[in-house]
């Protein structure tokens, strides 16, 4: 009684969406088709699945094939609020034969319609590892008995040669094109492109998270392998086995009964209320009888990923707005466009806010109005000190002497 009390309490504390959600459901359907012209056989098999954060199963979905062809319509319910990415494979003899990896919909309670879904050949490689190089994925696995780089939709042959440290691989037919690994990680060279700092993917499960609170200060970290809590400024300290993720409508739970604690997580920003960093989830640690609120997740999650359309700089009216980009890549590095130049360079952020470097770039001469445009985005960049995001989703860069918005971008 005392756990469903504490329960209850926790959800008047977090937004008023989480506490409407937590008997709601939704409806994600859409079709599977592939563009080959192959008649699918009655033993045919499709599987759709929707999976969430840490890992988890949102839904799940099975369409036997018995004469049917493609498009394959299917539906299945997933909970409320939370956002998440679905793959889907169609089986043929038990074999994957087509296969579409990670499509993401958003967190809300409207029901999900994607469409038709064109699902690509299976070409499997055995063990694959995944780098993510920025916001390019690569693989570097086994592809009928050859070592192979898969990236940007191509595989590339690769054999090993002489070097110092790590191991070394270069395309065969593509020398323009390498792979040289450091344990997890890598740097890619894809026909004489150097790619970002490449890391090795952790499957989702065993990613580290990290969420906190002030005022008493107090921090979950969940590690690979364990959950390391502190609170009440570190006189409390608990290192135990990492919990498996419970799903609820709109909120992720983590219990520790063995230390009478229980980590929510709910998406959305979360600013913190002493820097007011933005955060991507909400978060509240039950401890004992207390319940105390932060926020979770890396600020930086919020920034890297699909490249941001810049939409407006200060009060200027935009030339070929489209031309115009920011993107963040880990660690610590951002690319883009002026409009005129491409542009390259580092960033900062801490706990106190954002801060870019010196950004190099190229040379080429634009028409007068192009290159004024790309000193005012310049400028601008060098006052930005810190970042937020709006309720519509906006990345606000924000600096300067009246500490205001100095770049507005948007995700297409």
């Amino acid at each position: 009684m005392a756990r469903a009390i504490l329960f209850a309490g926790l959800m008047a504390l977090m937004p008023a969406a989480a506490a409407q959600a937590q008997d709601e459901t939704r409806m994600v359907s859409g079709a599977l088709g592939y563009l080959q012209r192959i008649a699918l056989p009655p033993n045919a098999r499709a599987v759709i699945v929707a999976e969430g954060r840490f890992g988890a199963m949102l839904g799940e979905a099975t369409i036997e094939a018995d004469g049917k062809q493609v498009p394959l319509p299917f539906e299945m319910t997933v909970p409320a609020n939370l956002s998440g990415g679905l793959s889907a494979v169609i089986r043929v003899q038990q074999k994957p034969r087509w296969i579409l990896r990670n499509l993401p919909f958003s967190a809300g309670t409207a029901q999900v319609d994607l469409g038709t879904l064109i699902l690509e050949p299976v070409t499997a490689m055995a063990f694959a590892v995944d780098f993510i190089c920025g916001d390019t994925t690569v693989s570097f696995g086994m592809l009928d008995n050859e070592t192979v780089l898969r990236a940007e939709g191509r595989d590339t042959p690769m054999s090993q040669v002489v070097s110092a440290s790590g191991a070394r691989f270069e395309g065969i037919k593509d020398p323009e094109t390498e792979f040289w690994n450091k344990g997890d990680l890598a740097m890619v060279r894809l026909e004489g492109r150097d790619l970002p700092e490449c890391r090795q993917v952790p499957p989702p499960q065993h990613q580290s998270y990290r969420a906190r609170g002030n005022e008493p200060g107090w921090s979950v970290v969940l590690t690979p392998e364990t959950a390391e809590i502190t609170a009440d400024y570190g006189e409390i300290s608990h290192s135990l086995a990492r919990p498996d993720v419970q799903v609820l409508p709109g909120i992720y739970a983590f219990d520790m009964p063995d230390i009478e604690a229980r980590l929510i997580i709910q998406e959305g920003i979360c600013r913190d209320d002493a820097t007011g960093m933005p955060h991507p989830d909400t978060a509240v640690l039950e401890l004992g009888d207390r319940m105390l609120r932060g926020c979770g997740g890396a600020p930086e999650d919020l920034l890297t990923g699909p490249v941001w359309q810049v939409t407006a700089i200060g009060e200027a009216s935009l030339i070929e707005p489209e031309r115009l980009s920011v993107n963040f890549t880990a660690p610590g590095r951002v690319a883009g466009s002026t409009g005129c130049n491409r542009l390259v360079g580092g960033y900062t952020l801490t706990g106190e806010g954002l801060q870019f470097g010196a950004m190099g770039s190229t040379m080429m001469a634009c028409p007068e109005p192009l290159m004024e445009q790309e000193r005012e985005m310049l400028d601008a960049l060098e006052q930005i000190t810190r970042f937020d995001i709006a309720d519509d989703g906006a990345l606000l860069l924000i600096g300067g002497a009246e500490d205001r918005v100095l770049i507005e971008a948007r995700r297409p």
